[in-house]
């Protein structure tokens, strides 16, 4: 793996690291408890190598990856989601 593609893979997981917080909500909520187990099983950490993929493939196909975040950002809820899922009896 070159250095110029590990330095842009990097960039999409930052980019990702800076989208998926503005769609969990911010402030005091009753349900505050969920809101909170969900900030933190999303913002773990992590990879986010479903979310790179769709970046990396949106730029390889011509596309701008700005309009290509929320569905990676999607793709990363459904998989920390899945891997909730898993661990449930």
């Amino acid at each position: 793996m070159t250095e110029s593609f590990k330095k842009q893979l990097n960039q999409y997981v930052s980019l990702m690291e800076e989208e998926l917080p503005i769609y969990l909500p911010e402030g005091s909520h009753p349900q505050q408890t969920v809101i909170d187990a969900m900030r933190y099983s999303l913002m773990a950490g992590g990879k986010r190598v479903r979310a790179v993929l769709v970046l990396h493939l949106c730029r390889l196909c011509g596309g701008g990856i700005e309009k290509a975040l929320p569905f990676a950002a999607a793709i990363e809820m459904i998989h920390a989601y899945s891997l909730i899922h898993d661990d449930l009896p």
